[in-house]
């Protein structure tokens, strides 16, 4: 397959939703094999379904591959289908290369082993040889940062501990494609960030990457292509801009009053719209690429559908692993808006002081009602920019600091 990594050709995976039923097909396929009968099983029998129905794509060497959807879209399908877990029903799935997967919380642990001893166990499932697991065992340990309960059976430990002994065997098995489903956002806050960063470390040296998650901020962040699922088959497929936008868009038609942001779904009135978004310097021209420290304006136009009287307008600011960095809002800077009629536009101006460090980051515009409480709109990721700054830094911001040396003590 030269550089292609993962190739699905017309792949098609059916499940049963009746266990009984489901057992005595499998047991008739069997039967059949064995005399020589073909099975037949592109063809669905009672209380069957496709939960993937025809799906095709390619992935390249040192490439990334979102896959977002609703749930039972038929995204972990996929990942077990390249990791060998699941075979297809119809169609052909090539994998080239060695596969280190994190799909289900558990899986390949033995629940009476203890946390160093499922070490061994899970890491020769990924295909690792006893000398290195033997060589990487520390750094295993250390990555999972479960303390002692390294040292206690698994049975013990809970959903986030699960991932990250998964997480740390799975990333340090050298594999050429990793798969990340879901059951990353079991772990908190600071061990997700350790695994973005371990992850983007590991792109660098040209591993392929399959990443399924509802955080559509972290999917756009890292993944070059996107391919949006839905009842098992492939709505859209493309830039991560296009497809999430498309993905966003199409659940408000849907649902007509629920946005769905990266952290959540928040119900909207559209009593007021944001209608377009600029980032402006101070000549007043638009630009994609802000030198830290640089004074910006983030530049918004809402159109009222309803009078609203004392509106709140505010914007949010995450970096690429969708953490916020920065938030405002009207009320926070005590404010009064007015009274704004139906059918006004409104200008609304945010004019930065850009002290940030190195990074992509994305705006998220809103506006509510007067109370905070009634969302009008919100623009999930409307705006993306670039910060390049001179400066070596770690964390959020560039707090300018200072450094003074004195001799003596003086």
């Amino acid at each position: 397959m030269e550089d292609t990594m993962i190739k699905f050709e017309d792949v098609s995976k059916k499940f049963c939703k009746d266990m009984k039923r489901s057992m005595y097909y499998g047991v008739k396929d069997v039967a059949k094999n064995i005399f020589g009968i073909p099975a037949r099983t592109e063809i669905l029998r009672n209380d069957e379904f496709w939960a993937l129905d025809n799906v095709s794509f390619e992935l390249k060497k040192g490439k990334t591959l979102g896959v977002i959807g609703p749930n039972g879209a038929g995204k972990t399908t996929i990942l077990k289908l390249i990791a060998g877990i699941l075979y297809p029903d119809k169609g052909k799935v090539e994998v080239d290369g060695k596969v280190g997967s994190l799909i289900e919380i558990g899986a390949g642990f033995h629940p009476n082993l203890t946390g160093r001893e499922n070490i061994y166990v899970n890491g020769a499932i990924l295909g690792m040889s006893k000398k290195e697991i033997d060589r990487k065992i520390n750094d295993i340990i250390e990555f999972a940062d479960i303390g002692d309960f390294i040292n206690s059976p698994v049975k013990y430990y809970s959903a986030g501990m699960y991932v990250r002994l998964g997480f740390s065997i799975a990333v340090h098995s050298d594999p050429d494609i990793l798969l990340v489903d879901e059951v990353l956002a079991v772990g908190d806050e600071e061990f997700q960030r350790k695994c973005v960063k371990k992850i983007k470390d590991m792109l660098k040296k040209n591993i392929s990457l399959v990443l399924v998650s509802h955080n559509l901020t972290l999917v756009g962040g890292i993944c070059e292509e996107v391919i949006l699922l839905s009842n098992g088959k492939v709505i859209k497929k493309g830039k991560p801009e296009e497809v999430i936008s498309y993905y966003i868009s199409s659940l408000e038609k849907e649902t007509k009053n629920i946005v769905y942001a990266s952290h959540g779904s928040i119900k909207i009135t559209k009593d007021a719209e944001i209608m377009d978004g600029k980032i402006l310097n101070k000549e007043g021209k638009e630009i994609y690429t802000i030198n830290a420290g640089e004074e910006i304006t983030f530049n918004f136009k809402v159109k009222f559908n309803e009078s609203i009287e004392n509106p709140i307008f505010g914007i949010i600011i995450k970096n690429e692993n969708g953490e916020i960095v920065y938030g405002i809002n009207t009320n926070w800077k005590y404010i009064k808006t007015g009274i704004f009629e139906k059918g006004e536009v409104a200008k609304v101006e945010f004019v930065q002081r850009m002290t940030l460090i190195d990074g992509i980051y994305y705006v998220s515009p809103a506006v509510s009602h007067h109370d905070g409480l009634i969302m009008c709109d919100w623009k999930e990721n409307m705006l993306k920019f670039k910060v390049i700054s001179p400066v070596k830094l770690i964390g959020f911001a560039n707090l300018c600091s200072e450094i003074h040396i004195h001799r003596n003590g003086k």
